[in-house]
């Protein structure tokens, strides 16, 4: 199977990221909004983003299991997913943000569902896990609407410019899903 293959939802694309999507990667990665629940720190120099995305585009055909998407909304990427595979366990870990334009109107859950099924249905996974700062609870509900459950709650888990966040765990398993 290709790494990172395209995959839509009612609304977006998800597709790799190219060289192309510096400027929008670079504008929302620079947001204190955005990087408030992310280990990620805004401020950063251009060059840093373009190294970033020119990383991700190098591993997409040499690293196996690598599922790194850019969220597309009519053509113009508005966020990015990632699904990190443990083929021995059968399971994965997915993480995600999005520009702050794009808060509040469902996309998330939307984007979470389509990748939790693609992990389940075409990689055969049994277990999909994630986890957010617990000053985050609006990535807890994202998960939540996914069908994801929440499982615990890890102590001073991350560690961002010498302060310990607390972290929410959640998962899935293929035995959970509905259908």
């Amino acid at each position: 199977m290709e790494n990172t293959p395209v995959l839509t939802t009612k609304r977006l694309v998800l597709d790799r990221l190219t060289m192309a999507d510096v400027p929008e990667v670079t504008r929302w990665l620079s947001s204190e909004s955005v990087c408030r629940n992310l280990l990620h720190l805004p401020h950063r120099p251009p060059e840093e983003y373009e190294e970033m995305i020119r990383r991700v585009t190098e591993q997409y055909d040499a690293a196996e299991d690598y599922f790194q998407w850019a969220v597309r909304e009519n053509g113009v990427c508005i966020g990015r997913m990632s699904l990190v595979v443990n083929r021995r366990h059968q399971s994965g870990t997915v993480a995600y943000f999005l520009a702050e334009t794009a808060w509040g109107k469902g996309y998330m859950t939307e984007i979470l569902t389509r990748v939790i099924d693609f992990a389940f249905d075409e990689l055969g996974l049994n277990r999909i896990a994630a986890d957010h700062f617990a000053e985050n609870p609006a990535s807890g509900r994202v998960m939540e609407k996914s069908g994801m459950k929440k499982e615990g709650y890890a102590r001073q888990k991350y560690c961002k410019e010498g302060v310990f966040h607390d972290a929410v765990l959640y998962a899935i398993l293929k035995s959970d899903r509905s259908r």
